[in-house]
């Protein structure tokens, strides 16, 4: 099975920003609250405590966990992709653009820090776009979905190492990534001819980070690559 050629691309470079490092979060998620570290505070009256380092959650989850409850403690800060981590003006959907366009870019401004045009092929639909502003970063395994399947419990750094792995960023349709939303496979699949791509890299992903799928998302997966092509993911990208 191939790894998409945007991927490949861009592996080299984002292994060169330099290490992320964990800060105070910037605001407050809509519990009233926020992580930090090991541990999670109040700010807001009415705010509630998270179950995530209760003692209820040395194991792993069950199939009567309430994943919809975790998402009033989820705090974009946490898990932020928009930087310029390499200082170049350039944020990660930038450096995405760039690198994954099939001809040259053209940018809005002299110093060259937003793309305007290219040519981008959207792996979940199969359509090709020429203007930037029509496509943007999806997460394979989105965010929220990491968030309540076990990343709230993870340390600032991994929660950014995840948001920012290129395995896990893809330039998509923006109408289209509203349609999959934080859905899981269950649930959303792209086109018939990137599912085994896509069903490969969830199962690549859940296993890098130790993530807890649910049920149907795992049944989904299995009966997708039951039916694929053998493993041919670059196992060096795998480790980054």
């Amino acid at each position: 099975m191939r790894i998409p050629q945007a991927i490949l691309m861009i592996a080299p470079v984002f292994a060169l920003f330099p290490t992320l490092v964990a800060a105070h979060p910037g605001s407050l998620d809509i519990n009233g609250g926020h992580y930090m570290g090991p541990s999670y505070h109040c700010h807001m009256s009415g705010c509630q405590m998270p179950d995530t380092f209760s003692v209820g959650r040395t194991g792993r989850d069950s199939l009567l966990t309430d994943y919809r409850r975790r998402e009033r403690f989820y705090n974009p800060d946490d898990w932020s992709f928009e930087e310029d981590f390499d200082e170049d003006c350039q944020s990660t959907r930038q450096e995405m653009l760039i690198l994954t366009s099939r001809t040259e870019v053209k940018y809005t401004n002299p110093r060259n820090c937003v793309v305007r045009t290219g040519e981008w092929l959207d792996e979940y639909t199969g359509k090709t776009f020429t203007v930037a502003v029509q496509i943007d970063v999806d997460h394979v395994i989105p965010l929220m979905y990491a968030h309540t399947h076990g990343g709230d419990r993870w340390m600032p750094d991994k929660k950014l190492a995840f948001a920012n792995d290129p395995l896990n960023i893809v330039l998509v349709e923006k109408r289209e990534i509203r349609r999959k939303n934080d859905r899981g496979p269950d649930r959303y699949l792209p086109r018939e001819e990137f599912q085994c791509e896509y069903a490969q890299l969830w199962d690549v992903l859940s296993d890098k980070y130790d993530l807890q799928l649910g049920a149907g998302d795992r049944n989904t997966i299995r009966k997708i690559l039951e039916d694929c092509p053998a493993d041919a993911l670059d196992q060096s990208l795998i480790q980054q």
